[in-house]
């Protein structure tokens, strides 16, 4: 998993912010509270499981990329979760200057696919690549909360790798069917089997059978992989 600091990240990962976010009374541990800001279902639940199952964090709650400032206000979270791993969000020096406006300013990290712009990096307190799954990007912001911080560079050659493999994705969506392409829609919506059978008027089991169908088309293993390469392809712009 890469972890990527900004030139005066770190400086500021040893200020007052990184305090906030330690012991809040002598010999007493508090939770640190987590704010997640993703335009993906999915990817809020996922985080959701994750912090419930986690002694580190107290989830502050979820939200869509365009609520995360009036959220970080009302909620005053100690760090901040910018979930940029499928979508990007326009505008986002923007929306991290707003954040640092907000009183007791949290820390802000920003989830990227594997590899992060230097651009980005510049803008926020860290950048991590979520390939390996939500927990292990609740482990690394453990760790970036608690002071022990490591900084590792990009890896080279993402930029081309993720030409090719958006290519590759873009052809293997081609060859889904209207009904398959129905179903995955829905399936990046976040809905369940049964909700996507009741929503087209099939039963789960029939649904269940078309998802088996588009995994093995995408050449994924779960439904969140198959949702995953779908929004980074675009192919909910109507254009499949």
């Amino acid at each position: 998993m890469t972890v990527g600091f900004g030139s005066d990240q770190v400086n500021q990962l040893h200020n007052g912010r990184r305090r906030r976010v330690g012991l809040r009374t002598v010999g007493v541990v508090q939770p640190r509270t987590l704010l997640v800001a993703s335009d993906l279902p999915f990817a809020r639940t996922d985080f959701e499981d994750a912090v419930a199952a986690s002694g580190s964090f107290a989830l502050a709650g979820t939200c869509t990329w365009r609520e995360v400032v009036d959220r970080t206000v009302r909620w005053h979270p100690d760090v901040v979760v910018l979930d940029a791993s499928v979508t990007r969000l326009a505008g986002l020096a923007e929306t991290v200057a707003r954040l640092r406006a907000v009183e007791h300013a949290p820390m802000i990290t920003l989830l990227v696919e594997d590899g992060a712009a230097k651009a980005d990096i510049d803008r926020v307190d860290a950048v991590v690549a979520m390939d390996r799954g939500v927990v292990a990007v609740l482990e690394v912001l453990e760790v970036l909360a608690s002071g022990a911080v490591l900084a590792m560079a990009p890896r080279a050659g993402r930029v081309h790798a993720g030409v090719t493999m958006d290519y590759e994705v873009r052809q293997r969506l081609s060859t889904l069917t209207k009904r398959e392409r129905e179903i995955l829609r829905l399936v990046v919506d976040g809905l369940s089997n049964r909700e996507v059978g009741s929503r087209l008027f099939i039963s789960p089991e029939t649904v269940k059978e078309y998802v088996s169908r588009i995994l093995a088309k995408l050449k994924v293993a779960s439904r969140i992989e198959a949702a995953v390469v779908a929004v980074r392809a675009e192919f909910d712009d109507g254009a499949w």
